[in-house]
């Protein structure tokens, strides 16, 4: 594949990947809150312990992109992604929230910019810098394209039909 159409696959995952595991704390918090009766600290609190799973488990995840490469991790990922979206989508209470939030920090290790930027490291060489640029910016269009997503999915469904449309798409999308 040209280094070309990598970086525009990558990009297309990362946006997915941000979007769906980073930001939809934001749109579909409040809605996830009310549903499952937690409170403001529960549900900030178990999407940050996500996020510390998502930096403790982020060593392992590059010691094996060193001595596999990443593609195989990014797809990877992009299943336990898929898989993290399920039980975010049928949250009930505080216990299942938190397991939800640790399995999306997983997955967040294995699909964000780290895993991605050293996969791209493999495969680009000397193009590696303009590369990264180019990823980058694919990623800063995560918030751009899924927050009124997460919008109109919210308003069209609830967040669990969001949470279930977002497995869907790192299975589409991302897993390929």
């Amino acid at each position: 594949m040209p280094l070309a159409a990598t970086v525009a696959a990558l990009g297309v995952a990362q946006i997915v990947s941000w979007g769906t595991l980073f930001y939809t704390i934001a749109v579909l918090g409040p809605s996830m809150r009310e549903a499952t009766g937690v409170s403001e600290v529960a549900l900030h609190g178990a999407y940050s312990l996500g996020l510390l799973v998502s930096g403790l488990s982020a060593p392992a995840v590059g010691r094996r992109i060193d001595a596999r490469g990443g593609r195989g991790l990014l797809a990877s990922g992009s299943l336990v992604a898929a898989l993290a979206c399920v039980p975010l989508a049928t949250v009930q209470g505080p216990a299942t929230l938190l397991a939800a939030w640790v399995l999306a920090g997983v997955a967040m290790a294995m699909t964000l910019y780290d895993p991605a930027f050293a996969t791209l490291h493999h495969v680009a060489g000397p193009r590696y810098r303009a590369s990264v640029t180019a990823l980058t910016l694919f990623g800063g269009f995560a918030s751009t394209v899924f927050w009124p997503l997460s919008q109109w999915l919210l308003g069209a469904g609830g967040f669990r039909v969001a949470f279930l449309v977002y497995a869907g798409l790192h299975v589409a999308v991302c897993l390929p």
